[in-house]
């Protein structure tokens, strides 16, 4: 699915100063935003919502994001996926784009660049 201004985005962070952070700058951005702190609610959500962006961090302590992003593209091939770490963890990102992420983004984050990332999925 092509993402838009209606496009349902998933925010996934055991941070929570991280998900209301990227949440309410996406919300602005007019996007419909969902927030899971942990991976179970966020594979929930992928069960129960059409999601279909999800903002993944790699280090969460239940599951690593890489392995939750797996699990989520079982549920839905199709979800398209940005990771997010505060870790240069080269071996982490590769293996992240290997599960079928797009792109990734470091923090402490440079919200235009995310912006960036979301709107060149949007032209493609």
């Amino acid at each position: 699915m092509p993402i838009t201004k209606k496009t349902r985005i998933l925010v996934v962070d055991d941070e929570e100063d991280v998900v209301v952070l990227l949440s309410s700058y996406l919300a602005e951005e007019g996007f419909k935003v969902y927030t899971a702190t942990k991976p179970s609610q966020a594979i929930e959500y992928v069960q129960k919502y059409p999601i279909d962006l999800a903002l993944i961090d790699i280090a969460m302590p239940q599951m690593n994001g890489v392995e939750l992003l797996k699990k989520l593209k079982q549920i839905k091939p199709d979800l398209e996926a940005i990771m997010i770490t505060a870790y240069k963890d080269a071996e982490k990102v590769v293996e992240a784009f290997r599960a079928g992420a797009y792109d990734c983004i470091f923090k402490p984050f440079n919200l235009k660049y995310l912006r960036t990332a979301i709107m060149a999925k949007m032209l493609e």
